[in-house]
């Protein structure tokens, strides 16, 4: 009788490739480090690629080249800037800058005059109207009919206090300063590149042209300002000069300035929980600077706030350099006008309130909607009559009682801005 082999259980035949992934298979833990090394390098790759790509593209190799630049192109780039590379601490240093003008006591004495800052009811609008109208003449190019509408309808809500002697020349000068300075220095201290010199020069020559068609007069107070300055770096580093030795002649301590400093505080840190607050008041303090601080009466803010918020910008900073991607997608706040009506709106408020904004599905029903309506804040469609979902019209930017007003004023304007240099290169 033939002996038989027990049963076994058939096996197929061997698969050298698996072998192979099996004998070189390597532990998840150990391949982190090597990942996280590439990704790091992709970031840094990455993360200049397009402030680059922009400088060759714009064609300014050198400091010499720059001499030529005109606003529509140093318009392009603060756009790139607020948009695309550091759209929020360049927000930021805006809304900065324009809090510390209100340290000198002529400006907050006009502030307190026409109330629109200091009225609950007024301020938001104002501050809103303000913002809107920058946002028209720095994110639209100068050449558009946006850019120098909205500069017009500026200069109209000016008129009356310059006429007046309400408004100096000077606090006039002051102001277009901050939108020279505040973007560069907060760019230098808190986010995760200081700016080129392209970019530089780019803050000085729209901020001339803008100064220009504002009719700012910058003898006897810049120092260049009669043999007159080759590029906008050197206009920037004279209205920069000028700014702080201004600051330290204006900038006294005063009950008047402590007023628009109380009234406009409580805004900014609107959305801070109320366990918060004193926190939040002590980062807005710190951000503020000493001199501005005792213009507005207020305490040295809390050692360790101080300790916190600039760890926290510092950390923020490191990450953005060294371990994010770039934007992906373009920060937008205006929308194209309406084709049947021609009113603006916008994507995101400037403040705290929905003005201008449309009531869309994503906007009133979205979960950035649901968060605010549990903060207890107001959502696109609510309040119609107050926070204009329609949008504006120019001619509706500015106080309610100078609503509909100045428009032949404005179309005058528009003239003289267009037959100017706007455009071109200021120097």
């Amino acid at each position: 009788m033939n002996s038989l082999a027990p049963d076994r259980v058939p096996t197929s035949p061997p698969d050298p490739l698996s072998d192979f992934l099996f004998s070189i298979s390597i532990p998840w833990s150990q391949l982190l480090i090597p990942i996280l090394i590439l990704y790091i390098a992709l970031c840094r790759a990455l993360r200049f690629r397009r402030e680059h790509a922009l400088r060759k593209k714009m064609g300014y190799p050198d400091r010499a080249s720059l001499a030529r630049m005109t606003s529509v192109e140093a318009q392009s780039v603060i756009k790139f800037i607020a948009t695309w590379e550091m759209p929020l601490s360049h927000f930021l240093a805006l809304e900065f800058g324009l809090f510390k003008t209100y340290a000198v006591e002529s400006i907050a004495r006009l502030l307190l005059a026409t109330r629109n800052l200091t009225d609950p009811e007024r301020s938001p609008k104002r501050f809103e109207d303000t913002a809107a109208l920058i946002g028209e003449f720095m994110l639209n190019p100068p050449n558009s009919e946006r850019a120098v509408r909205g500069l017009a309808r500026m200069n109209f809500l000016h008129s009356k206090y310059v006429k007046e002697g309400s408004i100096s020349n000077a606090d006039l000068l002051y102001t277009l300063s901050v939108f020279v300075t505040e973007p560069p220095r907060f760019a230098r201290l808190y986010e995760w590149r200081p700016m080129n010199d392209m970019e530089y020069c780019a803050y000085g020559v729209f901020w001339k042209s803008v100064g220009d068609a504002m009719g700012i007069k910058y003898e006897g107070l810049l120092p260049r300002a009669e043999t007159g300055w080759k590029d906008g770096i050197e206009f920037a580093e004279d209205i920069t000069e000028w700014a702080l030795s201004y600051e330290v002649q204006a900038m006294k301590p005063s009950t008047v300035c402590k007023r628009p400093a109380d009234a406009l505080i409580p805004m900014i840190t609107y959305w801070a929980p109320g366990f918060a607050k004193a926190f939040a008041f002590d980062v807005v303090v710190s951000l503020l600077g000493g001199r501005a601080r005792e213009a507005f009466l207020l305490e040295e803010p809390n050692i360790a706030a101080v300790a916190t918020i600039y760890t926290l910008l510092a950390t923020r900073r490191f990450v953005l350099r060294y371990l994010c991607l770039p934007r992906f997608f373009e920060f937008k706040r205006l929308r194209d006008p309406d084709p049947k009506t021609g009113r603006m709106t916008q994507h995101i408020p400037y403040g705290n309130y929905p003005f201008y904004i449309q009531p869309t599905l994503w906007n009133r029903w979205g979960p950035g909607a649901w968060l605010v309506w549990l903060c207890g804040g107001k959502v696109p469609g609510d309040n119609p009559e107050e926070y204009m979902p329609q949008g504006y019209l120019f001619p509706e930017i500015g106080p309610e009682n100078r609503t509909g007003m100045g428009i032949e004023q404005m179309e005058m304007d528009v003239k003289k801005i267009k037959a100017s240099r706007f455009t071109g290169c200021p120097f």
